[in-house]
């Protein structure tokens, strides 16, 4: 039998009890269609025993529904939602073959039926009969073209058939249907993950020189915290593309996150060169530049990009570049600035110490010693944070791998916190 992926396991238990809820509002008299084929209005009897079958179902009580609803049918056999509700009680119980004739008996009666091809496409989908359960979804979609649980179904069987473009496009339906679907948006996700390992295999077979698979294979190693590999991809690919502002900010940033701070601000220069629009760039290499005591030119770099509210550390980088100055009063207004923007705690806890000196230095101690109280704060947060991991990882019986934590480094030139 096909197995499910959890997640999709979790979306057929979600769905099933949609479906047995609506089916219950639907079991009131006078809401069936007018067909002929079918019964216009059940009876007391039957609609009280569609009640009680539903309400098993919802109760966690499959093998008592399916008691119920096989009665349902035998008195009401051309009742379609009673074979509906059957095909799902059965399904819940793994009988899909069972589930699958129950299903399809029920749309043969009712052909128009909501709800009715989207389960028998799931009941064909668990047992690997992807074609089959392809047929019905499209009919689903085609009678419920809003339907978005009918959309990321499809999408999730043309995934199984390895159609990936299609299986995208149906799961980006399925999102414009219902954006905040948490089923539709993991599922939307991994189909387009999976459309976009296939187009790298696809090229890597075409052409492996072509540099656009060593940038690939050097934003995979940026990922996996390989930094000396992402430099070998990335000057790979610098040596064989047009020039490519990007491929330059990428090496750089490898270049400064192994402490090759000279190669790294070569990097972001050769950046823009090619690209004097490059914010990023500019952005990144203003800040190394501070890092390494050129205040000056870091600041004039970043005072560039100030209006960009994607590069989150420019205030930062500013007040550490006024304080460098001498600038006291300028080097506040950015590091208050900083503790504004609700940063992570290790960022607002350098602002602070910056602050408590600038203050300080200005002869106001009062504002000085709030700033460093919330230092001290955030500082023993942080150290809290440590020994709780190290608590959690001595009762787990691990060995202790910790080292020292870094002292706060007060000289100018010192980089606590990267871009």
């Amino acid at each position: 039998m096909f197995n499910v992926a959890p997640k999709q396991s979790e979306t057929l238990s979600k769905i099933g009890l949609v479906l047995a809820a609506f089916l219950l509002v639907a079991s009131t008299p006078g809401l069936y269609s007018q067909n002929a084929r079918i019964d216009k209005v059940p009876s007391p009897e039957a609609a009280e025993t569609l009640q009680r079958g539903v309400l098993a179902m919802r109760a966690g009580q499959p093998n008592e529904a399916i008691a119920l609803f096989e009665k349902l049918v035998q008195s009401s056999p051309r009742f379609a939602e009673a074979y509906l509700n059957l095909g799902l009680a059965y399904s819940q119980e793994a009988r899909s073959m069972e589930a699958i004739s129950s299903l399809e008996k029920g749309i043969a009666l009712k052909p128009t039926m909501r709800g009715g091809n989207l389960f028998l496409a799931i009941a064909d989908y668990k047992i690997g009969h992807f074609d089959q359960a392809a047929m019905a979804i499209r009919k689903e979609t085609a009678l419920d073209p809003k339907a978005s649980q009918a959309w990321m179904w499809q999408g999730i069987i043309d995934l199984a058939l390895g159609h990936l473009p299609e299986s995208v496009a149906d799961l980006d339906h399925a999102a414009a249907l219902d954006p905040t679907n948490v089923d539709i948006l993991y599922h939307r996700g991994h189909a387009a993950l999976e459309l976009s390992r296939q187009s790298y295999e696809t090229m890597f077979k075409l052409d492996s020189k072509n540099w656009h698979v060593s940038q690939v294979l050097a934003e995979a190693a940026v990922e996996s915290g390989n930094d000396a590999d992402a430099i070998e991809q990335f000057q790979a690919a610098i040596a064989s593309a047009p020039p490519q502002s990007g491929l330059y900010e990428g090496l750089g940033s490898a270049y400064w996150r192994s402490g090759k701070y000279a190669e790294a601000q070569q990097s972001y220069e050769k950046a823009i060169s090619v690209d004097p629009n490059d914010t990023v760039a500019v952005y990144k290499l203003g800040c190394l530049r501070i890092d390494r005591s050129d205040a000056a030119g870091g600041k004039e770099l970043l005072q560039r990009v100030v209006g960009d509210t994607s590069l989150v550390m420019t205030n930062y980088y500013l007040g550490r570049a006024e304080i460098q100055l001498g600038n006291d009063k300028a080097a506040i207004a950015d590091l208050e600035l900083t503790i504004g923007e609700n940063l992570d705690d290790d960022t607002t806890k350098q602002a602070y110490f910056q602050l408590s000196r600038a203050y300080r230095r200005l002869h106001n101690q009062s504002a000085s010693e709030q700033a460093q109280a919330k230092y001290r704060l955030l500082d023993q947060k942080s150290k809290d944070a440590i020994q709780e991991k190290l608590l959690k990882h001595r009762l787990r019986g691990d060995r202790d791998t910790s080292i020292p934590a870094p002292q706060l480094d007060v000289n100018l030139n010192s980089a606590p916190v990267q871009p």
